[in-house]
């Protein structure tokens, strides 16, 4: 039923655009969009998003009554969930700028409702001659204009950022290479990790949005950027800040691609990637828990060769760094984090993260088939004060994924 609602509703306002915009020959929109199947095997339990269509990172072995390790289990799912609808718009100038935007939506829903539609991205945009100005929702600069060429919907994740989020974006092109880009985003869909659960709150109650600044060099076959990030939380009485920098180059000439990656950041989980916060010492101003945040490296590499059959290896690998400052234990004994890779009952911590991922796509006219393998493994141990970890134990997460898609 609700299926059916969403897309009368859909068609409903396709055909209220074609009346309004019949009338106005300045204006003009686009559909576009894919029809998406994939199904998947995982070797094992993982931290997951969209019922396992979102593979994340392996759990670790954690023991039930009978001895056994819980998160030992093969799983298997086929899903079409990630099937898109968007529209593009342009229009009339505007202050001297062309205006367009764009609304984007999928059927990942919320939870377990997958029949539901998503707002993926919802934006304006105003451009001059030498300067774009983006308002609304798309992808966080952090994720960033290169990001890796692989059949998986997680486009590289957990060891590349990946976030969409409200935000005031303003690029600068200084020359024919060099361009600037400030941003300040605030959180929605991706949101941080807490005592109070996974919540936007965090970052409003802080009244300070997610600033970035970054710059650009462009020609025709290379692309390089650097960037810092920098946003503030709010716990309790708390003002916790944390910071991130990236540094990004890809080179694609003819039929191949070459795209990498590195990144130093805290407090990462809003982006899907390990870490997160650790409850520190107490305030014995106002008795309650302090917080600091995890430091973490994450970096990726990507080579693709190929135009309509492409061949493709990826390869991530992510390492903790500690906390900034030291973690305290609670009543329980046991210490409290919030973020990707931690288990509170076991203290388990992620310490460091490879995957090596090689994947086949083929292109027929609109029609994409891809087929990837994904061997992740994940080093854990036991949590101690200062967010590292002792007695290192791995695990590893065999995938195969198959996906194949119809493009309009």
């Amino acid at each position: 039923m609700y299926l059916k609602k969403s897309l009368l509703l859909f068609s409903f306002i396709l055909f209220s655009l074609g009346l309004s915009l019949a009338g106005e020959p300045a204006l003009s929109y686009k559909l576009y969009g894919f029809v998406r199947n994939d199904i998947y095997f995982n070797s094992r339990t993982n931290e997951q998003a969209l019922d396992g269509l979102f593979n994340i990172l392996p759990k670790p072995i954690e023991l039930n009554t009978a001895g056994e390790d819980k998160n030992a289990v093969p799983n298997s799912e086929m899903l079409s969930v990630a099937s898109r609808l968007g529209l593009d718009f342009s229009g009339t100038s505007f202050l001297g700028a062309k205006s367009s935007a764009k609304i984007e939506c999928d059927f990942a829903g919320i939870s377990t409702n997958y029949y539901l539609i998503r707002l993926r991205q919802a934006y304006l945009k105003l451009n001059w001659s030498k300067t774009e100005l983006l308002v609304g929702q798309t992808w966080h600069p952090l994720f960033g204009s290169v990001l890796p060429t692989v059949p998986a919907l997680s486009t590289g994740s957990p060891f590349q950022p990946f976030n969409r989020s409200p935000q005031i974006r303003l690029r600068q092109t200084l020359t024919e290479q060099f361009s600037v880009i400030a941003a300040a985003a605030y959180q929605m869909q991706y949101m941080t990790q807490g005592p109070n659960g996974t919540s936007a709150s965090y970052m409003k109650n802080a009244l300070q949005p997610d600033f970035y600044l970054g710059v650009e060099s462009k020609n025709a076959q290379w692309l390089s950027g650097l960037a810092v990030s920098t946003k503030a939380i709010k716990i309790n009485h708390q003002l916790l800040r944390s910071s991130s920098a990236s540094v990004y180059s890809q080179f694609i000439d003819k039929k191949i691609q070459i795209k990498a990656k590195a990144m130093l950041g805290q407090n990462m989980s809003d982006y899907l990637m390990p870490g997160g916060i650790g409850v520190g010492i107490k305030d014995a101003e106002h008795n309650e828990d302090t917080y600091t945040n995890f430091n973490s490296f994450s970096s990726w590499f990507n080579l693709v060769y190929g135009t309509k059959l492409q061949v493709g290896l990826f390869a991530g690998f992510s390492q903790n760094l500690g906390t900034e400052n030291e973690l305290s234990l609670g009543t329980d004994s046991k210490y409290n984090a919030f973020g990707y890779g931690f288990y509170q009952n076991s203290q388990q911590l992620l310490n460091s993260l490879y995957r090596i991922s090689p994947s086949i796509c083929y292109q027929y006219s609109n029609i994409k088939l891809g087929l990837e393998y994904e061997n992740t493994q994940a080093e854990y141990g036991q949590i101690k004060k200062d967010g590292n970890i002792s007695s290192p134990g791995n695990v590893s997460n065999h995938r195969v994924m198959a996906t194949i898609s119809y493009h309009f």
